[in-house]
Order: C-alpha cells, then structure tokens, then sequence
C-alpha cells in the first residue's frame, strides 16, 4: 500500500514536470516575440520543478496544479499589465516580468492556502 501511494506522487509530480515544461516552451520559444525575455522564464520553470517536486513530497496536488496554472496565468497577466517605460540609465524597461513573477508566486500561495484548508476541513470532518 504505501509503495501505491508513492507512485501516484511520482506519476502527479511528473505530470506536473511535464505540464509546466510545456508551458516553458510555449512561453519561451512560441511565444518569445511578445516578451522578448530570454533567461527569467527558465528561472521561473527551474522554480516551479522545485515547488512541484517540494509538493510531491508533502502529497500537496494542489500546489502542484497552482504551479503549472500560475506559470501561464502569470505570463498572460504580465503581458496584459506589463508597461514600457525607461530606466536611470535611459535604457528602455518592462515590468512584465514583474507582474509575471508575483502573479506566479500568488498563485502557487493559493495553492497552499487550499491545501490547508483542505486538510484542516478534512481533520474536522473526521
């Protein structure tokens, strides 16, 4: 039995592995014309591996959903609410990746929020 219930954090975990990869090379590569960031969407990709596989561990599922759903999200928010602007130096700047960031950080909070409350309404129920 707890053999079974190893693998199916494995089997989660790597679906989420493998959602949140497709998501880095949409955003990346397909998608690379309207962010024009090289490196700060593998940061976030290397991050959330770490957050889903954290997740699998501690059998959280539902940080690992937040996770991969955070990644698009945050990237769609941050090119809906990113700004042009220029910085000290009179270099041209974004705040896409800003948006990108937070917005991805929320949603893997609300991510652990659920998975709280989900398991302090389960100890309550029992």
């Amino acid at each position: 039995m707890r053999r079974r219930i190893s693998n199916n954090r494995i089997i989660r975990g790597a679906g989420a592995v493998i959602a949140l990869c497709i998501c880095f090379l949409l955003c990346r590569f397909s998608f690379y014309e309207l962010h024009g960031m090289k490196e700060w969407p593998l940061y976030l990709f290397i991050f959330g591996v770490l957050a889903i596989t954290i997740a699998a561990i501690f059998d959280s599922s539902k940080i690992m959903i937040c996770t991969v759903i955070g990644y698009i999200s945050g990237f769609i928010t941050g090119l809906l609410f990113g700004v042009d602007g220029v910085d000290q130096g009179g270099g041209t700047a974004n705040n896409t990746w800003v948006i990108w960031t937070l917005s991805y950080l929320f949603f893997i909070a609300a991510g652990a929020a659920w998975e709280l409350v989900n398991k302090y309404k389960n100890r309550n129920l029992k």
